[in-house]
């Protein structure tokens, strides 16, 4: 009797939903060859061809199409045997962090999505920096995570690109015949590296007016007057004026912010919910 790995299955679900041998690897944490490999090997013990490919994408042969709801059923049932045995719900904490950048003016709406999905778990949320957010992560004191990274980190899949664009309050008018005074978090900021690059690119001069340990502090700076910051799209309030709308091209965006998610294992139907919650325009 040929046997299937759930390995196997994870990888031909996960290229049924994605539809992108790439997004497909960034969702189960495994390489594009790691995936291919996998899949024909799935193939091969199923004696059917599963999936083709077309010049842009994976799609689904008649046999997959039949295959996949299966796959799926398999896999749930791998998992409630595995929830059979662990601690009742009322055991069960969550630990998961967000970077600031990460749509703070959804933050209701991404809390109701965390406690419609708890099932009962208790959660601890962490909502800071993503530096921060990364070593607790090495740490294993959080089970999933947003985090912004010039770098993709190891473990994390991509989950959305936003534009960075630079902001004032509308009354606050930098004078041109002195350095543009600056409102930035402290350090290690991918927001920060990138608009500092943009501004060494064009040689304009620049000062550090006030740095900041929080991006909510900024804006609140900012908002008050103090200079001009960086802020990716989502994170930009209201009241706050695009500079780009004010002077067009001398503002253009320094460039896109990343936002990447690491999770472990057993949390990954959560995952998998903020992954299209998060993708889709966060709501």
């Amino acid at each position: 009797m040929n046997n299937l790995d759930p390995l196997w299955l994870q990888s031909f679900v996960a290229i049924a939903d994605t539809g992108a041998l790439a997004r497909a690897a960034g969702r189960v944490n495994r390489t594009a060859s790691a995936l291919s490999v996998q899949l024909r090997q799935l193939e091969s013990t199923v004696n059917a061809r599963l999936v083709e490919r077309t010049t842009r994408s994976l799609r689904l042969t008649a046999e997959g199409e039949r295959f996949l709801p299966y796959a799926r059923r398999l896999l749930d049932l791998q998992q409630s045997a595995f929830d059979s045995v662990r601690p009742s719900r009322e055991d069960v904490v969550w630990r998961i962090g967000f970077t600031e950048y990460f749509v703070p003016s959804r933050l209701d709406a991404l809390l109701s999505l965390l406690q419609r999905e708890a099932s009962g778990a208790r959660i601890e949320v962490a909502w800071g920096r993503s530096a921060e957010l990364q070593r607790e992560w090495q740490a294993e004191r959080l089970d999933l995570a947003v985090v912004t990274a010039a770098q993709p980190p190891r473990d994390g899949a991509l989950l959305r690109r936003e534009p960075v664009h630079w902001v004032a309050a509308p009354a606050f008018h930098p004078s041109p015949a002195r350095p543009l005074p600056l409102v930035l978090l402290a350090d290690a900021c991918p927001v920060r590296e990138l608009a500092l690059a943009a501004l060494e690119r064009k040689a304009r001069a620049h000062e550090l007016r006030l740095l900041c340990t929080g991006s909510q502090a900024a804006v609140t700076a900012i908002r008050a007057g103090w200079g001009v910051g960086c802020l990716n799209e989502s994170a930009i309030p209201a009241d706050l004026e695009l500079l780009s709308r004010r002077e067009g091209r001398k503002w253009q965006s320094p460039g896109r912010l990343a936002f990447y998610l690491l999770t472990r294992p057993g949390v990954r139907e959560l995952a998998r919910k903020l992954t299209d919650w998060g993708r889709a325009g966060a709501g």
